[in-house]
């Protein structure tokens, strides 16, 4: 009987320690294929600062992506779009695509990715804004696109017509989410 315990423990011992040995094989395997975040980060492919770009001379890609980023300082925010490298661009080098983009900041160049930036001293696409257009008169204006304002609205009065503590916000532009706030602030300010 004593003899039996003793099979019956070594066996459960052998079990147990297969099964641990198990566990640990499947541990090991999957840190080996899937590496922690801050290990992630590291291994991610990064585009070379635009310095070593000039260096490198490498041309573009037709497939190449550019990153825009317009920062809008009016409101604060941001729109970042991704488009394709325009084909004239195709094969140029770092200095043609420089001179292409010469408003933008390039921050990142290589042939299959641009990332590039730009600060554009109006209101972004959420805002309406409420200003005088160019003949005096008060109307609601939208950035629609990207670096430049389209009236939407005209409300007939001019600059001399409204308060005049309201008067150097309007000459200025004043932003609003809605164009029920914009047509509040100007019917208070009558």
């Amino acid at each position: 009987m004593i003899n039996m315990l003793k099979r019956w423990g070594a066996g459960r011992l052998a079990l147990v320690t297969l099964g641990l040995a198990a566990a640990a094989l499947i541990l090991m395997m999957r840190h080996a294929h899937a590496p922690a975040a801050d290990e992630r980060v590291a291994l991610e492919p990064t585009l070379p600062p635009a310095a070593e770009a000039l260096e490198g001379n490498g041309r573009v890609e037709p497939s190449c992506e550019i990153m825009q980023t317009m920062g809008f300082s009016r409101c604060g925010h941001s729109v970042t779009r991704r488009v394709r490298v325009p084909e004239q661009l195709t094969g140029a080098d770092f200095q043609a695509v420089q001179a292409y983009y010469d408003l933008w900041q390039i921050e990142a160049y290589a042939p299959a990715s641009i990332v590039m930036s730009r600060e554009i001293p109006l209101y972004c696409p959420m805002h309406q804004v409420l200003g005088v257009s160019e003949a005096g008169e008060i109307v609601l204006s939208r950035n629609v696109y990207g670096d430049g304002m389209a009236v939407t609205a005209a409300y007939g009065i001019g600059l001399e017509d409204v308060a005049e503590d309201k008067r150097e916000a309007l000459l200025v532009g004043l932003g609003f989410d809605s164009q029920a706030e914009a047509e509040a602030w100007l019917a208070a300010g009558q």
